[in-house]
């Protein structure tokens, strides 16, 4: 990552004599069609894809005509608002029908969908010469932590659309007026959020609603204070010492320095509250955070980004997330779905995607391209692609079955955390739960 990260100069330098209306659709042009596969071997035939009204959803729609061209396969979108997205795919698939090819799947669910046995292990499409062009597409493009986490047991069961993870923000003029610098510890981060509260303006900003909301962002605190969600034998780990430290601290965070109400608070309302200038720093997915550089953002230029921080003597691991595509094992479709999913993921449409939206695709390539990177806020990008390399996907037990209803075991006592409940209690609280829930 380096490596390709050091040619970035020499890319910019290069961006200066390409010209977006004439360069841009020669390329694409030439990517689509350099992929040495017959693209209409499956012509004729439809894919039926149930999608999350989000921001891929929202770009790739205009370019399905371009794949409906080449392909002749023609792609039935199903989208809904999130919440509804997950009921509606969730009852599709426990119908063990073939009414759905593909569809998206959130990290969350990842556990949960492998052991129902709704996704199609991807290996065989990938090594078919038939149905994939090695060279064109390449695989090693796609993020590596993205790619680590939608693997089980030596099984890809998803693609990578989007890669996220936590990254701190915080008012650049605020810090210069009261002489503070960038928290690198916890500590450092308290003592800033204090200094900066004021009636009108909260110190800090993080998720406190119930459920993956408050679990997601307490997980970079487990994880960078050295804690862990289960020991070595698979018991619950997070009410040992480092666990406790981190979410007295998470609790305090939300109590002492936050904003009124703020154990209703989601990634929009933690959202809101940052564009509308009423918090000083915020840690929220990286993703969410070209929002605060919007025409409609109130501090669009004021805004700071570095890594969260970490304990003292310990690794920042920020927690993460990705969007994926995966495919139903029920699909009478499978070839076509699969080319579907091979172009919807390659470099050309992510780049394009990524290029019109400003977001975190999951390709490396998206991170170094020199448009992408003249359009975007350069102190954003730098933070993202390194808090990508320090994601380690292996711990965080996404894969874990009942990691949705461990999540929220944890979220309830979290919270109870956040309004002052003694820690070492809520969390024993918890793991006993989680043990009884494990052993059933």
């Amino acid at each position: 990552m380096n490596n390709r990260r050091g040619h970035r100069l020499v890319l910019l330098a290069c961006a200066v004599v390409l010209t977006t209306g004439l360069m841009i659709p020669s390329l694409y042009a030439e990517s689509y069609l350099g992929a040495n596969i017959d693209w209409e071997q499956f012509s004729g035939q439809h894919v039926r894809m149930m999608m999350n009204k989000h921001w891929f959803t929202d770009g790739l729609q205009p370019q399905v005509a371009e794949f409906e061209k080449n392909t002749g396969v023609k792609v039935v979108f199903d989208i809904y608002p999130e919440e509804a997205f997950w009921t509606k795919l969730k009852v599709e698939l426990a119908g063990g029908l073939p009414t759905v090819d593909g569809f998206m799947v959130g990290s969350l669910d990842m556990g949960s969908y492998t052991a129902a046995g709704w996704l199609e292990s991807l290996n065989k499409f990938f090594e078919n010469p038939k149905l994939i062009d090695k060279g064109w597409y390449d695989f090693e493009d796609l993020y590596p932590s993205a790619i680590r986490g939608g693997t089980n047991q030596g099984q890809l069961l998803v693609i990578p659309i989007g890669t996220e993870a936590e990254l701190m923000c915080y008012r650049r003029d605020l810090f210069a007026e009261n002489g503070i610098t960038i928290p690198r510890t916890y500590e450092e981060l308290y003592e800033a959020a204090l200094k900066l509260k004021t009636d009108q303006v909260a110190g800090y900003v993080s998720r406190g609603l119930r459920g993956l909301s408050i679990v997601w962002e307490w997980t970079g605190y487990l994880l960078s204070h050295g804690g862990r969600y289960f020991d070595a034998s698979g018991m619950p780990a997070f009410n040992s010492p480092p666990g406790v430290q981190a979410s007295d601290m998470y609790g305090k965070m939300l109590r002492d320095t936050g904003p009124a109400g703020v154990i209703s608070y989601g990634w929009p309302e933690v959202l809101a509250g940052l564009q509308q200038g009423k918090v000083a720093i915020g840690i929220e997915a990286s993703g969410a955070l070209p929002a605060l550089e919007a025409e409609e953002s109130t501090i669009a230029g004021k805004v700071g980004y570095a890594q969260i921080p970490a304990a003292p003597g310990q690794k920042v691991t920020p927690n993460y997330w990705f969007w994926n595509l995966g495919m139903n094992p029920r699909s009478q479709r499978k070839d076509a779905t699969f080319l579907f999913l091979m172009w919807a993921t390659s470099k050309p449409i992510l780049l394009r995607i990524a290029r019109g939206s400003g977001v975190s695709a999951a390709r490396l390539s998206v991170w170094e391209d020199p448009l992408f990177y003249k359009a975007q806020n350069k102190e954003w990008i730098d933070a993202s692609v390194e808090s990508f390399s320090l994601v380690e996907a292996e711990l965080v037990p996404y894969l874990n079955p009942k990691y949705p209803e461990i999540a929220d075991v944890i979220s309830v006592e979290l919270q109870n955390i956040v309004l002052g409940a003694p820690v070492k209690k809520s969390l024993d609280e918890a793991a006993k739960q989680i043990t009884e829930m494990m052993s059933r």
